[in-house]
């Protein structure tokens, strides 16, 4: 089922090169970086294994300039992709009954000496959908799901302190709801 779409970023807020921009205008431009954020909470009475499937072509998503987090009980577990289908990658999660965890999908920027936050363009958009696996043995599931956006603005990471703001902001979701009850499926 289609959950909402999803932008990574590591890219200037001003794209660098506009013709006619004046000097001191660039002076405005900051380096953000946005992640994908996914709070999922089961509100049943059993432990469900849910499937997140990633659909990006133009650019697809590098799985070596990305990093994922579970937090399950206020620990990030470090995780990864895995390729699918062409153009699509899955994370897996299992949520306890009754419990709720959040996903985030985010640039590595630590990845390969900080290469991203070096040459400062990354960006890659798609869309997500999800599906309840099979193997939780379930007819049917009912989750809560908050998909978001949250970046991070910063001019000079050197600096001390580094000046840095943040944004978070809701997506919203095919259904227009937070409510989703998924019927099992073989992912």
């Amino acid at each position: 089922m289609l959950l909402s779409t999803f932008e990574l970023l590591v890219k200037p807020q001003l794209p660098p090169g506009l013709p006619n921009v004046p000097p001191e205008f660039e002076n405005l431009s900051r380096t953000v970086i946005q992640g994908y954020f996914l709070t999922l909470a089961n509100t049943i009475n059993s432990d469900v294994l849910v499937s997140l499937v990633f659909t990006a072509v133009t650019p697809e998503l590098d799985l070596d300039k990305t990093i994922t987090f579970l937090d399950t009980g206020g620990d990030n577990i470090i995780g990864d992709l895995s390729p699918f289908n062409p153009n699509k990658k899955r994370f897996t999660i299992p949520i306890n009954a009754n419990d709720t965890v959040l996903f985030i999908l985010q640039p590595d920027i630590i990845r390969n000496n900080g290469e991203l936050i070096n040459e400062k363009n990354f960006e890659v958009r798609g869309y997500v959908e999800i599906f309840v696996s099979a193997l939780s043995n379930l007819p049917e599931v009912t989750l809560l799901v908050t998909p978001e956006h949250r970046g991070t603005f910063f001019k000079d990471l050197t600096a001390n302190p580094p000046q840095l703001d943040q944004i978070a902001y809701s997506l919203p979701t095919a259904t227009g709801s937070s409510l989703f009850k998924l019927e099992s499926s073989p992912l």
